[in-house]
C-alpha cells in the first residue's frame, strides 16, 4: 500500500469516525414503532406493546380521563349513571384488557382503590355528611335534561366554582374487614384493597380550616406514580375525533430484538347497539340508590371495549403491519377472574361503518388507505408524537380544559407536530440516517442534515480498524500522523 500523508491520514481517520457515526443511528431506526388509527369521537385509548413470550410490557399511550382524572378508580359504584364530567362511579370496564395485562406483567404494581369519604352507600351520588370540597373539573349539572347521553356534545359545566364533590379517601383494611361493598344488578359486590386503575392526579386537595377533604386527596398523584412511574410520559389528550393519529415509541435499549405484539383498545360509554344499551343495562334502582343516582345521568353500559391487535418483529427496516380486522372485545364490567378476557368478535358488536359509523369495530374508523390500525417500524416519521411529547399533551389539554371546560373524554386538541429545538432523525440518501431539529412554533423541521460520506483517500482503509472507529489501533494512527508532522515541521 503506498504510505499517505500526514495530513490525507489524519483526514482519512476524521472521514472514517464521520462515516461511521450514523451505523448507529441506522440500527436505532429500525427500533422505533408508530401506531396510526383514526378515532371516532369521545374515546378512550390505551396502547401498549409486549413481548411475544409476555416477558415485557410497556404502555405506549393512555388518554387523559383515564390516566389523570381517575376515572377507573373514584367514588361511586360501577354501574352508576354517567353524564358530561360526571364525577362518580368507578369505571372499571373502561379499558379491561389494558388494564389486566400490565396488572399481570412482570414486576407491576397495583393501585390502591378510592372510595366514598362517609355515605351511606356506594350509590349515592349526593352527599349525606359535609364531605365534599369545590372539583376543579367534574361537575353534575342541576337539571336532569343537561345530564341525558343525547346532551354529551351540547352542554358544557358552569363555573368550577359552582360544584362541589366528594373526592373520596382510600379504602382501609378496617373497610375490607369489615366487608365495604358497593352496589349492582347482581347484589352487593365486596371491594378490595386494589385497584387495577390509577386514582386522580390531578388535584392536591385542599386544607386548613373549612377544609372537607379527605388528607388522602393529596396522596393520589404519589400512588398513582408509584405504581406507574411514567404516568406523565404516556398521558395523551384525547385524540380529535374523524383525525388520522400518529403516536411514535421507541423500544427501551434494554429490551432485544425480536417479535412482539402491539395493542391497541378503544372504548366510548353509551355506544348502544341491539345487544347492549339501556333497556338491557338500565339505571340500577333499590334503596341502595338515591334519587340523584337514579334521576340523573343515563346509563352509560353499552358495548365493550374492542381491541386491536398485531404482531410484528423489531428491528425491521421501514416494515408496516395493517389491519382493519378487530381482533375481540373486553368485559363490560372488568372485574373477576374474566375481568381482562378477550372476547372474538361476534354478532353482538357492531360492525358496519355506514349503519353505526363510529360504532364497536368502527371506533376506529376504516382510513382511506384501508386500515383501520397501523403498525410502522422504523425511523420515526415527522407527524408522529413521540412519547417525550405525552407530558406536554397532557398539559396542553389541561390549560384547555381550564379554559374552555371540555372533558378529557369528550373533546381534545391534537398535540403539535414536534417538540421545539427537539432533533431527530431523518432519512438520507444511500440508506444513510441524519437529523433534524423542531422548529420553534413547533409545527415544522428544519431541513434534514446528512452526513459526508467517506472519500477513498487511497489507502481503502477500513472504517472498523481497531474494532470500531475509536478503537486502539484507530486513535494509535491518529497519533502516529500528528507526532510525523511535528517532526517534519520541527
Amino acid at each position: 500500500m503506498p504510505s499517505m500523508r500526514p495530513c490525507a491520514a489524519f483526514a482519512a481517520l476524521l472521514a472514517c469516525f464521520a462515516a461511521t457515526t450514523p451505523i448507529a443511528h441506522a440500527q436505532a431506526a429500525g427500533r422505533n414503532v408508530t401506531f396510526r388509527f383514526v378515532p371516532t369521537a369521545r374515546a378512550q385509548i390505551a396502547i401498549w406493546l409486549e413481548s411475544s413470550d409476555g416477558a415485557r410490557f410497556a404502555t405506549v399511550r393512555l388518554t387523559d380521563a383515564v390516566s389523570r382524572r381517575g376515572v377507573g378508580n373514584r367514588p361511586g359504584a360501577s354501574q352508576m349513571n354517567s353524564g358530561y364530567h360526571w364525577p362518580y362511579g368507578r369505571r372499571e370496564g373502561v379499558l379491561p384488557v389494558w388494564a389486566h395485562r400490565r396488572a399481570a406483567a412482570p414486576g407491576a404494581m397495583l393501585f390502591t382503590r378510592v372510595i366514598f369519604q362517609d355515605r351511606r352507600s356506594e350509590g349515592y351520588a349526593t352527599r349525606t355528611s359535609d364531605d365534599s370540597s369545590v372539583d376543579p373539573y367534574f361537575c353534575l349539572p342541576f337539571t336532569v335534561e343537561t345530564t341525558r347521553r343525547d346532551g354529551l356534545d351540547a352542554i358544557s359545566c358552569a363555573s368550577p366554582n359552582v360544584f362541589q364533590g366528594d373526592k373520596g379517601r382510600f379504602i382501609t383494611a378496617t373497610d375490607v374487614a369489615q366487608g365495604y361493598a358497593e352496589p349492582s344488578d347482581l347484589g352487593r359486590r365486596p371491594l378490595d384493597l386494589t385497584s387495577l386503575y390509577p386514582p386522580r392526579s390531578d388535584v392536591a386537595g385542599c386544607s386548613g380550616a373549612g377544609c372537607l377533604d379527605s388528607a388522602d386527596v393529596s396522596q393520589y398523584a404519589g400512588d398513582a406514580r408509584r405504581a406507574l412511574p411514567d404516568l406523565d410520559t404516556i398521558t395523551m389528550a384525547t385524540p380529535a375525533a374523524e383525525q388520522p393519529t400518529a403516536i411514535a415509541f421507541e423500544i427501551p435499549a434494554a429490551w432485544p430484538d425480536g417479535d412482539y405484539v402491539a395493542y391497541l383498545e378503544i372504548n366510548t360509554e353509551g355506544d348502544y347497539n341491539a345487544s347492549y344499551n339501556d333497556t338491557l343495562y338500565p339505571t340500577p334502582t333499590g334503596s341502595d340508590w338515591d334519587s340523584w343516582a337514579i334521576g340523573y345521568g343515563y346509563p352509560f353500559r353499552g358495548q365493550p371495549s374492542v381491541v386491536f391487535r398485531l404482531e410484528i418483529h423489531v428491528p425491521a427496516s421501514d416494515q408496516t403491519w395493517p389491519t382493519d380486522v378487530a381482533y375481540g372485545y373486553g368485559s363490560l364490567s372488568g372485574v373477576g377472574a374474566q375481568g381482562g378476557a378477550i372476547t372474538p368478535i361476534d354478532a353482538t358488536i357492531s360492525n358496519d361503518a355506514v349503519g353505526a359509523p363510529g360504532s364497536g369495530v368502527d371506533r376506529l374508523r376504516r382510513a382511506p388507505e384501508g386500515y383501520r390500525l397501523r403498525v410502522d417500524v422504523g425511523p420515526t416519521p415527522p407527524d408522529a408524537g413521540a412519547n417525550a411529547d405525552a407530558a406536554a399533551d397532557a398539559a396542553t389539554d389541561a390549560a384547555g380544559d381550564a379554559a374552555a371546560g371540555n372533558d378529557a373524554g369528550d373533546s381534545g386538541q391534537p398535540p403539535p407536530l414536534c417538540i421545539p429545538g427537539r432533533t431527530v432523525e431523518c432519512a438520507c440518501p444511500a440508506n444513510a440516517h441524519g437529523a433534524q431539529t423542531c422548529g420553534s412554533d413547533g409545527k415544522h423541521f428544519e431541513a434534514c442534515q446528512c452526513p459526508r460520506i467517506a472519500e477513498d483517500y487511497g489507502c481503502r482503509c477500513d472504517c472498523n480498524v481497531g474494532g470500531s472507529a475509536g478503537g486502539p489501533l484507530g486513535i494509535a494512527l491518529l497519533a502516529l500522523a500528528l507526532v510525523a508532522r511535528r517532526r517534519k515541521h520541527g
